[in-house]
C-alpha cells in the first residue's frame, strides 16, 4: 500500500476550518519586549452517521522580556442529526518558560575540536534509538509525496513514548541512510503537571539545549541538537491527522538524499536513452 504524506488524511464527511486573528499588539521598552498574540480556530465535521462534531480553539501567546506564556483552550461539541447535544468537553493548558541563552549549555559543534565521550555523542547523533546516517534495513519502503527525495517506512522504537501512536523513519533513496525520524500522536499528549510541557523539558534534558518557540499561534518548538541536526515539536494542532508530532532530521543527509535522487534520475534517463537507441537499431536492421 502506497503511503501518502503522513500530515494528510481523509476526514469523514465535510470539513470546514476558519482561523481568525483576534488581535496582535507589541510594545518595546528599553531591553524588554512585550508581545501578545491571540488566535481562534473553528472546525465542523459531519460524520458518516449524520452526527456533527464542532471544535473551537482559542490560543494566546504572550512574551515579556525573555519569558513566554502560552494558553490554549479547546471546546469540543458533538450533536446528533437533529441538533441535540450528545457530548461536550473542554480542555486547556498553560505553560510559562524562559527563552534565550539561559540555564543550559548548547552541545559542542561538530567541528569545534571539543572532545565528548561516547554517551554525549549518542545524544547528538540519534533520535528514538535510530542513529542519523546509519543504514536502515527494510523491505517496506514507500514513497511520500511530501518528501520526494526520501523513502519512508514505519518502525517500532525499543522504548515507545507515552501517548504516541505511529513512528516513521525516512532514508536516502539509494543508500538507505537515516535522515528523518517521526513520532506521531493522534491525540494531543497530556502536558503533565506543572508549567511547561514535559516533552519540552525531556528534549532539553536529553540534548542539553533549549527550546525555541517557532510559532506565536501554535505550540511549536525547535531544538538545535548539534552537528546540523534539529528536532521540531508540534505539541498540539499539528497539521493533518496527528495532533502531536516530533520530528528530528539531519541537514547534511537531506543534501545527500537530494544528490542521490539526482543521480537516480540521471541513471534512469541514461537507461531510457539506451533502450530507445537499441529499439531504433533493431527497427533499422528490420528495414
Amino acid at each position: 500500500m502506497k503511503m501518502t504524506n503522513i500530515g494528510k488524511a481523509a476526514a469523514a464527511g465535510s470539513f470546514i476550518a476558519m482561523t481568525a486573528v483576534v488581535g496582535i499588539f507589541a510594545a518595546a521598552v528599553g531591553e524588554r519586549r512585550d508581545v501578545s498574540s491571540r488566535s481562534s480556530e473553528s472546525s465542523v465535521t459531519t460524520n458518516d452517521n449524520g452526527s456533527v462534531s464542532r471544535v473551537f480553539t482559542e490560543s494566546t501567546v504572550t512574551t515579556n522580556g525573555n519569558m513566554v506564556t502560552e494558553r490554549r483552550r479547546e471546546t469540543r461539541t458533538n450533536t446528533d442529526v437533529d441538533g441535540n447535544i450528545l457530548e461536550t468537553s473542554t480542555s486547556e493548558y498553560a505553560q510559562s518558560y524562559p527563552v534565550g541563552e539561559v540555564g543550559l549549555t548548547p552541545p559542542a559543534s561538530c567541528d569545534s575540536g571539543e572532545s565528548r565521550d561516547d554517551d554525549d555523542r549518542k545524544t547528538e547523533d540519534s533520535f528514538l534509538g535510530l542513529k542519523f546516517g546509519e543504514i536502515y534495513e527494510s523491505t517496506n519502503f514507500v514513497s511520500d509525496t511530501s518528501e520526494p527525495t526520501l523513502l519512508c517506512a514505519g518502525f517500532k522504537p525499543k522504548k515507545a513514548l507515552a501517548g504516541f501512536d505511529d513512528y516513521f523513519v525516512y532514508v536516502t533513496p539509494k543508500t538507505h541512510k537515516v535522515v528523518k525520524v517521526y513520532a506521531c500522536a493522534k491525540e494531543a499528549v497530556d502536558p503533565g503537571a506543572g508549567g511547561r510541557h514535559y516533552l519540552i523539558e525531556a528534549l532539553e534534558k536529553r540534548y542539553n539545549t533549549w527550546a525555541r518557540l517557532r510559532d506565536f499561534f501554535r505550540p511549536v518548538y525547535t531544538f538545535y541538537i548539534g552537528c546540523g541536526r534539529y528536532v521540531t515539536a508540534f505539541l498540539a494542532g499539528a497539521p493533518g491527522r496527528y495532533e502531536t508530532v516530533l520530528v528530528a532530521w539531519d541537514d547534511a543527509l537531506l543534501t545527500l538524499a537530494a544528490d542521490e535522487t539526482a543521480e537516480i534520475r540521471r541513471e534512469a534517463r541514461k537507461a531510457a536513452a539506451e533502450k530507445r537507441r537499441a529499439r531504433v537499431d533493431d527497427a533499422a536492421d528490420a528495414f
